[in-house]
């Protein structure tokens, strides 16, 4: 701590010290908790989204409805089970058997005309194949709502170390200060404006400390774990770097996004439904088979056959009322919301994008010129103060650029990753080797 009357080239080394802040490397890649981590263990972003792939409740149940379509397929390509019946007949009442005269054994079995029944299959595979895509999306949404607050939080954590290290140095100045007006070397408004800046960082602080507590929550709540918990996390990452053009980016959402794939199968599970509404006419057939055995005698004497078909009268005037046109509708409505949702994918594309590329020009800009003229700036102002030819203002207002420098940096930082993130999930893939 300082002392009274310290000479001016301490206060003035001390002064110079406000100017590193935060670490000007960059915000990095995180660590994160496992399953029974808390504050005492650091976990990595790999770590959280394993995690959120396992116990996140709308993963399990995206995963859960898939599993239960997927076991529907088979039984789809089967027709209806068979009837078994027994026919007795000169029986006077239901509880006197000795009395019949004779029975008749049947079995019976309605197969579908074979293309309706496959067609009644692949329908099935296509609801789970949708299922699927939808449990692809699914995780692919937890993972950004897990890899945006970790950026979110580091961003705070660095932040808040900044001003927590500002607001040291500043709680130093206030003392120099004032040691300085009491001797008569500086007037009253220099303590008083050191207090005010004090001030000021301490609602900064407690601000960011605010915003740590919501980033972890968000974690938690993708976890489901409890809002309170905390997670301890690495400050450094490794910047990303996008080795995608904005036309193979829009190639891949094509290929990659599941929501997209999910639409394009249910695109072909509506012409599947087309081709089968179109194919309701064609006949069902019937088989039968009856056996008789008369009254006492062992052998079945008598042997029935019976093949029928369905007469498609209800059948075509279905289709003509208008079950054929729904199902032209239904077909182009599932190519309307493919096109819809493609379009506010590819500019979701274009937003990420930009949203990267100015955050990447902006860290480059803090890195060649803002940081090194802010702590030039903090340096002239302390040179010309020690000299007698500034005044304190001065120095606060330089240290008060250098730290929002600082500050904005890491907001830079943190803004290229969470842009990267948005473009993954835009595009629907982990852009995987874009990782420098």
């Amino acid at each position: 701590m300082f002392v009274r009357n310290v000479p001016n080239c301490v206060f003035l080394a001390i002064l110079f010290l406000m100017a590193p802040g935060v670490n000007d490397a960059a915000l990095s890649e995180v660590s994160v908790p496992h399953e029974e981590s808390s504050a005492t263990q650091v976990v990595k972003l790999d770590d959280l989204v394993r995690m959120a792939l396992e116990k996140n409740p709308g993963i399990q149940s995206k995963k859960r409805a898939y599993l239960a379509a997927q076991s529907k397929v088979f039984g789809a390509f089967l027709p209806q089970d068979p009837t078994f019946g027994v026919d007795v007949e000169g029986q006077p009442n239901i509880f006197d058997f000795g009395q019949r005269t004779d029975n008749e054994l049947s079995v019976e079995q309605t197969i579908p005309f074979p293309s309706k029944l496959i067609l009644k299959g692949i329908i099935a595979a296509k609801d789970a194949q949708v299922m699927y895509q939808q449990y692809k999306e699914e995780e692919r949404d937890a993972i950004w709502h897990i890899e945006q607050p970790y950026y979110e939080l580091i961003l705070a954590r660095k932040t808040i170390a900044a001003l927590e290290e500002t607001k040291g140095l500043l709680e130093q100045v206030v003392q120099s200060a004032t040691s300085r007006y009491e001797s008569g070397q500086t007037g009253q408004s220099d303590p008083l404006k050191a207090q005010i800046e004090l001030s000021r960082v301490s609602i900064e602080i407690f601000d960011w400390k605010e915003k740590e507590h919501l980033a972890q929550a968000h974690f938690s709540h993708i976890l489901n774990r409890s809002l309170e918990e905390e997670y301890k996390v690495e400050e450094n990452i490794e910047r990303s770097t996008l080795t995608y053009t904005r036309s193979e980016l829009h190639q891949l959402v094509l290929e990659k996004r599941p929501e997209l794939k999910a639409l394009s199968v249910a695109i072909e599970k509506a012409k599947a439904n087309r081709s089968l509404a179109r194919q309701e006419w064609l006949p069902d057939l019937s088989l039968r088979y009856e056996g008789r055995q008369r009254k006492g005698k062992d052998p079945i004497t008598e042997h029935d056959t019976f093949l029928g078909v369905t007469v498609p009268l209800w059948s075509l005037i279905r289709g003509v009322g208008g079950g054929w046109k729904s199902s032209n509708q239904e077909l182009a409505s599932t190519e309307a919301a493919y096109d819809k949702v493609k379009n506010e994918a590819l500019l979701k594309v274009h937003e990420a994008y930009s949203k990267l590329k100015s955050a990447e020009n902006a860290v480059s800009l803090f890195e060649k010129a803002i940081l090194p003229k802010g702590r030039q700036l903090v340096e002239l102002a302390l040179s010309s103060y020690e000299a007698g030819k500034g005044d304190f203002l001065s120095v606060v207002d330089a240290q008060r650029t250098l730290k929002a420098a600082k500050i904005e940096y890491c907001k830079s930082l943190a803004n290229y990753e969470m842009a990267f993130s948005d473009l993954k999930f835009a595009v629907g893939d982990n852009l995987e080797g874009t990782r420098s």
